[in-house]
């Protein structure tokens, strides 16, 4: 296939780069320069991008890259967008507090974004923010959320030590992490029954899904 053809022309390490950007792309959604400068750096190159973009669209994606706070993103192939019978978009479920945790996080990033060249928060900050709105999470169910925001590159931190003063970054991707239509939904519920066990809401996160 045509679209396939400058694949062939990659030396061993330009390929193997490629290989490994689309593989992040599809199992976390976001790369994220912070967190991977090797393979942001490579798909910071305008030819380098429209030939993943190319690959991806094959299976219904593209990208977006953003060249000022330096992340790729996996969207959905505008052309596909009305193909009937094709996936639009796969989710992440997460429970009613990790989903109003995720608007916790967005709320410290707005609140501290542009007062510094990063955005840092404590952990801490999301306890307290947690207590404020009524978020009632234990200790390691907070802790195995933040995990799973790291691996999509929506915040970064170091898991070995999780103390009140242990920083947290912020990533703009956070800001992608719902829907339109979701965040009204969780700003509502936020003013409502925060603790209803029956409520579930699915983050807006890419996840490759086995068919």
């Amino acid at each position: 296939m045509a679209v396939y053809d400058f694949l062939e022309k990659l030396q061993d390490e330009e390929l193997m780069k490629f290989k490994r950007c689309v593989r992040k792309l599809l199992d976390c959604t976001f790369i994220v320069a912070d967190k991977d400068p090797f393979l942001y750096d490579y798909l910071s190159y305008s030819s380098n991008r429209l030939d993943i973009s190319a690959y991806l669209k094959v299976i219904g994606y593209d990208i977006v890259v953003d060249d000022d706070f330096k992340y790729a993103m996996l969207i959905q192939s505008e052309s596909d967008t009305e193909t009937v019978g094709l996936k639009k978009i796969n989710h992440v479920s997460f429970t009613n507090n990790e989903v109003l945790t995720l608007l916790v996080l967005w709320m410290l990033f707005l609140d501290r974004f542009g007062k510094a060249e990063e955005t840092y928060i404590e952990f801490g900050d999301i306890v307290d923010m947690q207590k404020q709105y009524a978020i009632t999470m234990s200790p390691n169910e907070l802790k195995n959320a933040l995990k799973t925001f790291k691996r999509f590159s929506l915040i970064n931190y170091n898991e070995s030590e999780m103390k009140a003063d242990t920083p947290v970054k912020l990533y703009p991707t956070l800001q992608f992490a719902m829907g339109k239509e979701q965040f009204q939904n969780v700003v509502k519920e936020m003013t409502g029954d925060l603790n209803n066990p029956e409520y579930e809401e699915e983050s807006e996160i890419n996840e490759e899904e086995s068919e």
